[in-house]
């Protein structure tokens, strides 16, 4: 399976050509923040408006932030690539995502249990308080009528989306995929990070949308590809300390399947949220290892940090390089992938 296409929606702008000029430049685009939250910068898409990328603005009220990303994030990657040569049900979208909905749900849940009555609440806000609200959204509005799926596996999810559509690929049930995840900034999930995940580094919030399909449709169709999935490994460290012995196993693991030597290794993309992936990068291919870390640019994007630095890669690496893609999740969860660039 290979990556055709991306789109990306960050702090630095929108759109892929955006985001690789600020990773190019290593300027960490953090803003100050505003609201009532523990964190003082944050990368924030600043400006952001669905509205204008779509040209319209018909039943956009009840969006959400999260959605709205999506939804921007893939009609960026639409407007390049139309996948009209497809029809509707072969138009498949993979989309995850870590605290996704849960600020509409706190906020419906609030309401409930402050109100007079417990069935007083926002209706509207209902549709946008579950996971795969995103997820259908992108595909009502671009009539993306094949598999639809939602994904969420904390830090991991970037990783688990491009699984997910590899096997879909696999099983022969849709020659196209859209494979994405996104996070977006609000002062519940700042909160939920403080407390609940220890968070301490300032987050961040944006969409990476990956399309993926065969190196033979790609080619066939127009499309240079600008990535090939050649690994994706999972496990679980059921302690902390446990954590870098488990992710240096399977980075290991994915180095052979995807018949790699860990000298021939251009870079790590970590997420910057553990010490384990460093100790991990470091007992696999050495303490000298080029390391890459999309967080201290744009924040912590949490369940979209694994697409997030796969995009790095992608825009830092040349023709050739391998990359590894590396994350931990507080919950025990360990995932990598390797992939090799292509020239874009």
């Amino acid at each position: 399976m290979i990556i055709s296409a991306m789109s990306v929606i960050s702090p630095f702008g929108l759109g892929t050509g955006a985001f690789a000029d600020g990773v190019l430049a290593r300027e960490p685009r953090l803003s100050t923040v505003e609201d009532d939250v523990p964190f003082a910068v944050q990368g924030a898409v600043d400006g952001f408006d669905v509205g204008a990328i779509l040209g319209e603005t018909k039943n956009l009220a009840n969006l959400g932030r999260a959605a709205g990303l999506a939804v921007g994030a893939v009609a960026l990657l639409l407007r390049e690539h139309d996948l009209a040569e497809f029809e509707p049900a072969e138009r498949a979208l993979v989309l995850g995502g870590g605290l996704i909905s849960s600020d509409r749900a706190m906020g419906i849940m609030r309401e409930s249990l402050t109100n007079p009555y417990p069935y007083q609440v926002n209706t509207k806000a209902f549709p946008s308080s579950v996971m795969n609200y995103s997820a259908a959204q992108c595909a009502i509005r671009f009539g993306l009528k094949g598999s639809n799926s939602t994904v969420t596996t904390g830090r991991t999810t970037g990783l688990s989306v491009l699984n997910y559509a590899r096997r879909l690929h696999r099983g022969g049930r849709s020659p196209v995929v859209l494979a994405g995840a996104v996070e977006d900034l609000n002062p519940r999930r700042s909160w939920l990070a403080w407390h609940g995940l220890g968070a301490r580094d300032p987050l961040g919030e944006g969409c990476c949308v990956f399309l993926t399909e065969s190196e033979e449709s790609a080619l066939a169709h127009g499309r240079r590809p600008v990535a090939e999935v050649l690994a994706l490994e999972f496990g679980y460290a059921p302690r902390p300390e446990a954590a870098a012995g488990a992710l240096a196993t399977r980075v290991r693991r994915a180095l052979h399947r995807a018949g790699v030597a860990e000298g021939d290794v251009w870079a790590a993309a970590v997420s910057g949220s553990s010490s384990a992936e460093l100790a991990a990068v470091e007992a696999v291919l050495g303490a000298g290892a080029r390391v890459l870390e999309p967080a201290g640019l744009i924040g912590d994007t949490d369940g979209a940090s694994a697409a997030f630095q796969l995009s790095t890669a992608i825009a830092c690496g040349a023709g050739g390089d391998v990359a590894v893609v590396t994350s931990v999740d507080g919950d025990g969860h360990v995932g990598c992938g390797v992939f090799r660039i292509f020239d874009r």
